[in-house]
């Protein structure tokens, strides 16, 4: 009888490792996928393949799963935003635009280690 009790207080602690460990495996997934933005300004084809990557992401984890959708709204401002200043005439303020909208991602992915991190 001691050993079905002992079995059942454990089972919470092992259900949380086993969670634990793979909230580990999708935080490194989707911190590995945002390296090539965390420094100078990227490419439209960066920013487009760092959104396709996280895009094909089965995140389990809600928290996780609601900041890749926020990151992958603010991936496409800024793949946008890199198209228009690509362009001939590009409208005044577009460099502030990407700037704004870098310091926006690398925030969330502060915030997705610290998230992590706990």
């Amino acid at each position: 009888m001691r050993v079905v009790k002992w079995a059942l207080l454990a089972l919470p602690v092992l259900c949380a490792a086993g969670c634990n460990n793979e909230r580990k495996q999708e935080c490194d997934r989707f911190l590995q996928a945002t390296k090539p933005l965390a420094e100078g300004t990227p490419g439209v084809e960066a920013v487009e393949s760092v959104k396709k990557q996280i895009d094909g992401m089965q995140l389990q984890d809600q928290p996780l799963a609601i900041y890749a959708k926020n990151y992958k709204e603010k991936l496409t401002v800024l793949a946008n935003t890199l198209q228009l200043k690509a362009s001939p005439s590009p409208p005044d303020g577009t460099d502030d635009v990407i700037k704004k909208n870098l310091k926006s991602l690398r925030t969330d992915v502060s915030d997705v280690e610290r998230y992590c991190a706990q």
